[in-house]
């Protein structure tokens, strides 16, 4: 333990002893040791010696300001460029509704277009994976097998893709991101089989992201709702069009070409995850338009393989192995 922590812990047991019949001489000289164990902190000016100062000192005069402080030091350890996925989600599990600053940097982390995989190809997130996610496609009626790959940071930022569509080479794409220590991170650029996009960021006025945008065309702007979580997303591409409306962080419709999708959900109760189990098709006048998942998941409630069928019929499996 650091040595300044010892004394602050010290001077600590001093104060106590001196609350006992205090005249005004001892009064004086626990006041002082307040001051001193304060300008400890500050010396120290970290999270443990804040917590410290304050579990001792509940009643001191600099209570206001040491709680600025701790504050201060929390947002200094979970706002930076060193922190990873992993710390940032044991916080925001652990402290939900404590610190405004570090939920929307969180949120603006989370929710960026490369972090999940169903920005990208299938209905079927990844749930905030680092390092690398192998899949494998199967298609039920016997088409030549698919193989793509996913390299995610530690920060769980996708930084490279590699799917395999129905063109005998994939399509490899990289991803780069800004920084800043206010918003945290935001799609920079992304280079598709050589075609580079260029990316620009907007915040609204709570510094949540907004509105994301490319120079050819490629677009996302994300509504929020009063408690400041997504309740909408616009994608646009062109002439093509995707409306995805959320409640409670999932999708529960789409609105795509005409069409409008409902997403049906089934929770797990050892994970404390939903998972898209259906994706039925509104207001279809013929019968149809209903795909189903079923999944399996590892402890780390991260998908391993996904069956899907449309209408009934089986149509393809998916399997992923991670790296970590």
């Amino acid at each position: 333990m650091n040595k300044k922590i010892y004394i602050l812990l010290a001077m600590a047991t001093m104060a106590l002893a001196a609350t006992a019949q205090q005249t005004d001489e001892e009064l004086k000289e626990q006041r002082f040791i307040e001051r001193e164990a304060y300008n400890t902190a500050r010396s120290l000016n970290t999270i443990d010696a804040w917590e410290i100062f304050l579990n001792n000192y509940p009643e001191s005069y600099y209570v206001e300001q040491a709680r600025k402080m701790r504050d201060a030091a929390i947002v200094r350890k979970y706002c930076n460029e060193k922190t990873t996925l992993a710390q940032l989600t044991e916080y925001i599990d652990e402290n939900a509704a404590q610190e405004p600053r570090i939920r929307t940097f969180y949120a603006n982390l989370v929710n960026n277009p490369t972090h999940s995989y169903r920005f990208e190809h299938m209905d079927v997130g990844f749930n905030g994976c680092t390092g690398r996610v192998d899949e494998h496609i199967t298609f039920a009626d016997g088409s030549k097998p698919r193989d793509c790959y996913f390299i995610f940071d530690e920060k769980g930022l996708l930084v490279k893709s590699s799917i395999m569509g129905t063109r005998p080479k994939p399509v490899v794409t990289t991803y780069s991101y800004n920084y800043d220590n206010l918003h945290g991170y935001a799609l920079k650029q992304m280079n598709r089989a050589g075609a580079k996009s260029d990316f620009e960021v907007f915040y609204d006025d709570n510094d949540k992201l907004e509105i994301l945008s490319s120079h050819n065309g490629q677009k996302w702007v994300l509504t929020y709702n009063d408690h400041g979580a997504i309740s909408k997303v616009v994608i646009t591409d062109g002439a093509t069009r995707r409306t995805l409306v959320y409640n409670d962080g999932y999708i529960i419709r789409e609105e795509t070409g005409g069409k409008a999708l409902r997403y049906l959900y089934d929770y797990d109760s050892a994970t404390f995850k939903k998972y898209l189990i259906g994706i039925n098709e509104v207001d279809r006048e013929t019968p149809g338009g209903e795909r189903k998942f079923d999944y399996e998941i590892d402890m780390k409630g991260r998908i391993t393989r996904c069956t899907i069928t449309q209408d009934g019929k089986a149509v393809m499996t998916l399997t992923r192995t991670y790296s970590n």
